[in-house]
C-alpha cells in the first residue's frame, strides 16, 4: 500500500513541480559557489583582512546608529522592513517634529536647529568601523565624512536611555527599522581581530569538520523551501482523490483510518525529502573534494537534513493533511503560507543563529558560527522535537477525522454539498 501511494504521487504533476522548484531554488539561492575555492575555509594568517563582526559595545553602537538616523532624518527617507520587505518611510510634519525631538535629546542640539537642516545637508552617514587595540581600547578607523555637519551622542547619555529613544524612533517609523532594540547591535561593526578569525576557523575545523559549516548554510536555505512544498504536494494528493471520486473506494477498504492517513503522510514526507537528500549527497562529495587532506564529516549533510530540515517537512505535510481532511478545501496551503511568512519576518534578526521560540524555519545564514550553533544546540533540538511531535499529533487528528468521515459523522464541504443537493432535489419534486 505504501509503495503504491509513493508510485502514484511520484508520477504526478505536483511532485514533478516540487522537484523542479527545489532544484531551481537551490541553484538560485544557494548556488554552486558556496562550495567553491573562494568559499573554502582556510586558516587565517597574521596581517590579513578578516572582515568585520558585530559588537554590542555602546561606544560603537551609539555613534553609528545615531549617525544613520540623522542621515535619514535630513533626507526624510527612512528604510524599514515592517513585514520583511523593503519599505521607505517619509514622515509628515508632525511626526518629523517628534523625530527632531528625539534627536534633540540624543544629540543635545535644539529641535529648531535640526529641523533647519532638513533637505539641506545631503548628509551621508559615516561608516563607523573600529579595531580593538592591544589594551582593549576601541580605535575608530573610518574616515569622517561631513565633519562639519555630523552629530554625536550627547555626553553622559546612558545606553539604556539611548535604547529607549531609539525604540521610540522605530515606533514612529511603524516598526521594522534597524533602530529597534534587537537590531542595534548591527550598527556596532568593527574589524575582526586575528585571534577572533582564528577562533572561528578552529571552531569550523574542530566542531563542524568543515563540511558541517557548509551543511548548516545548506539547511538554512532548504528549510525555507521545505516549509511550503510538502503542504502543496499533500493538499494536491488529498484533493485529487476527491476530484477523481476515488475516496469512497479507498474508504471502503478493510484498512484502518490510521493506516490510510499514515501511508499518505509518510509517502508525502519521503517524496518531499528525496530531492533534498540527493542534493545533500552531491554536496557531501563536493565538500570532501574541496577539503581534500582534511578531516571532513561525511555524514554532516545527512545529519543536518534529518535533524534540521525533516521536522519542517513533517509539520508542513501534517498541516496540509489535517486542514484538507477537516475542510475538504486547500486552506492548508494558505495557512502554511501565512505561518511561513510570519516566521520569516520573526526570524529576520536571528539570521546568524539563536533558534529561539517556536520557529518553523530556524535561520543560520552563515558558513561561520560553529560556536553559536554549539551554544544553542539544545534550543534548536527542542524546537525540532516539538515540531515533529506536533506533526504526529496532527497525523493522529487527521486519522480521527477520516474515521468520522467514513462513518458519516463529520461535517465537511462534501457533506454540506450532498445535503444541499438532496434538499434542492426534494423541493423541486
Amino acid at each position: 500500500m505504501f509503495g503504491k501511494e509513493c508510485k502514484k504521487a511520484a508520477f504526478s504533476i505536483p511532485f514533478l513541480l516540487l522537484v523542479l522548484v527545489t532544484f531551481l531554488m537551490y541553484w538560485s539561492q544557494i548556488g554552486p559557489d558556496y562550495l567553491s575555492q573562494s568559499k573554502k575555509l582556510t586558516e587565517p594568517q597574521p596581517g590579513e583582512n578578516y572582515g568585520t563582526t558585530e559588537s554590542n559595545d555602546p561606544e560603537l553602537v551609539m555613534p553609528a546608529a545615531l549617525d544613520s538616523l540623522y542621515a535619514e532624518f535630513t533626507a526624510n527617507s527612512y528604510t524599514t522592513y515592517p513585514i520583511g520587505f523593503y519599505h521607505t518611510v517619509k514622515l509628515s510634519g508632525k511626526d518629523t517634529e517628534k523625530m527632531a525631538g528625539l534627536l534633540s535629546e540624543l544629540t543635545g542640539k535644539t529641535p529648531e536647529e535640526l529641523l533647519a537642516r532638513l533637505d539641506t545637508d545631503a548628509y551621508e552617514p559615516n561608516s563607523v568601523l573600529a579595531v580593538i587595540g592591544e589594551d582593549g581600547e576601541i580605535i575608530p578607523t573610518a574616515p569622517q565624512k561631513n565633519a562639519q555637519n555630523s552629530v554625536s551622542p550627547v555626553p553622559g547619555l546612558a545606553y539604556d536611555r539611548f535604547e529607549e529613544l531609539m525604540a521610540q524612533a522605530d515606533s514612529l517609523l511603524g516598526g521594522g527599522s534597524d533602530y529597534a532594540p534587537g537590531s542595534l547591535s548591527g550598527f556596532g561593526r568593527r574589524a575582526k581581530t586575528y585571534e577572533e578569525a582564528l577562533a572561528d576557523y578552529r571552531a569550523a575545523k574542530e566542531i563542524d569538520h568543515f563540511s558541517g559549516a557548509h551543511a548548516r548554510l545548506f539547511s538554512d536555505y532548504m528549510t525555507l523551501f521545505s516549509a511550503l512544498l510538502p503542504a502543496f504536494l499533500m493538499v494536491s494528493e488529498c484533493l485529487r482523490d476527491r476530484r477523481a471520486k476515488m475516496r469512497d473506494l479507498i474508504w471502503a477498504r478493510r484498512v484502518s483510518s490510521l493506516r490510510i492517513a499514515a501511508v499518505r503522510y509518510f509517502s508525502t514526507v519521503l517524496l518531499s525529502m528525496l530531492p533534498i537528500l540527493l542534493l545533500a549527497a552531491v554536496d557531501t562529495v563536493r565538500s570532501a573534494f574541496l577539503y581534500t587532506g582534511q578531516t571532513v564529516d561525511l555524514f554532516a549533510y545527512f545529519k543536518y537534513t534529518g535533524g534540521w530540515i525533516l521536522p519542517t517537512v513533517m509539520i508542513s505535510a501534517a498541516t496540509g493533511m489535517f486542514l484538507t481532511e477537516a475542510t475538504d478545501t486547500p486552506i492548508g496551503l494558505a495557512v502554511m503560507l501565512l505561518w511561513w511568512f510570519l516566521d520569516l519576518n520573526g526570524n529576520i534578526f536571528q539570521m546568524g543563529g539563536g533558534y529561539a521560540g517556536f520557529s518553523l524555519c530556524p535561520r543560520h545564514n552563515s558558513i561561520l558560527g560553529a560556536q553559536v550553533f554549539a551554544d544553542h544546540f539544545w534550543a534548536l533540538a527542542a524546537n525540532r522535537i516539538l515540531l515533529a511531535a506536533l506533526s504526529l499529533i496532527l497525523l493522529g487528528a487527521s486519522a480521527l477525522i477520516l474515521e468520522a468521515k467514513r462513518k458519516g459523522r463529520w461535517f465537511s464541504y462534501d457533506s454540506f454539498k450532498a445535503r444541499f443537493n438532496s434538499r434542492k432535489a426534494g423541493s423541486e419534486a
